[in-house]
């Protein structure tokens, strides 16, 4: 870095080419490929991401436009060089009189995308949402924890954390919540939301474990959904909402799964011992994250405790 910075050297996203056989650093919107990348830095929508597997970084903007790429110090100095030209400063929640993220956990083989109508609505109440990225089927539940960790570690000037899960995101953060976190020290946690949780493991991810498609496909992560996996995962020592799918008729939308359930995740897998609140919604397991009622529900737990007005 230090050589860089005497040499008046930029990397910003319009530089055509570099001294000292240094990449060409183009703007350019990203190619997909969400299973291979994961967030380091998260800032009002810009994020810092490395790839799994080359181990470089890149920087993307808000619209998911490469802005930079190299090692994460190369990518943190032109972050922080946007913020400083650009001026971006993070909202003030005027509830909380600080800055108020709520950090928004997709499911297996889900993206931060996941999110894309519930992050709006979070953000005109003054909240910052930085709706995650991990390789959800490349590692175990726990080095994704870790991730969140690292994630949170790198923002000193939040004043409180509340989180909103999806699916396997629910149990990441049960983790991430079990174990020391250094950021705890400096930020208030908030509260916790799951959408659709497996809290209980999945009998689907049970029954097909050992099938090679569902290993190839779901890879390390998707061996933690089982039951016995699951039971071994503490419960969070804080305020906790569940909204679980289902048609409140029994039956649910899979024949093939004892009760209610979402068509993936039964009602009562969703349940966890000490709950505050816990509410049904008719959905789908993949699309419940759209849905304006689940959306609403979301949003009231997180201000005030309750999952409905």
């Amino acid at each position: 870095m230090e050589k860089y910075l005497k040499k008046g050297m930029s990397y910003a996203a319009d530089t055509l080419c570099l001294e000292d056989g240094v990449p060409l650093n183009l703007l350019m919107p990203t190619l997909g490929g969400k299973q291979l990348w994961r967030d380091e830095c998260v800032f009002v929508g810009w994020r810092i991401q490395s790839n799994l597997y080359s181990g470089h970084f890149r920087l993307l903007d808000p619209d998911d436009f490469r802005q930079a790429w190299g090692s994460y110090d190369v990518c943190l100095f032109e972050l922080e060089k946007v913020i400083r030209e650009k001026g971006i400063k993070a909202p003030v929640d005027p509830k909380e009189g600080g800055i108020h993220l709520v950090m928004m956990v997709h499911g297996i083989t889900r993206s931060g995308d996941s999110f894309s109508k519930m992050e709006p609505v979070f953000v005109e109440q003054g909240m910052e949402v930085a709706a995650i990225t991990y390789p959800s089927t490349r590692a175990v539940i726990q080095e994704h924890a870790d991730q969140l960790d690292q994630i949170l570690n790198r923002r000193p000037d939040v004043t409180k954390v509340s989180f909103v899960t999806h699916s396997m995101g629910g149990l990441i953060v049960r983790q991430l919540l079990a174990q020391k976190n250094n950021w705890l020290s400096h930020t208030k946690l908030g509260r916790v939301v799951m959408i659709a949780p497996p809290n209980q493991g999945s009998m689907i991810a049970e029954y097909v474990k050992q099938r090679t498609l569902y290993q190839l496909i779901y890879g390390k992560s998707g061996q933690e959904l089982i039951p016995d996996a699951v039971q071994n995962l503490p419960i969070p020592l804080c305020e906790v909402g569940i909204i679980a799918g289902g048609r409140s008729d029994g039956k649910g939308y899979n024949p093939l799964l004892s009760g209610d359930d979402d068509g993936v995740v039964t009602v009562e897998e969703a349940k966890l011992l000490g709950c505050d609140e816990f509410l049904v919604l008719p959905g789908l397991h993949s699309s419940l994250c759209s849905q304006s009622d689940v959306i609403t529900a979301a949003l009231n737990y997180i201000q005030s405790g309750e999952l409905t007005n």
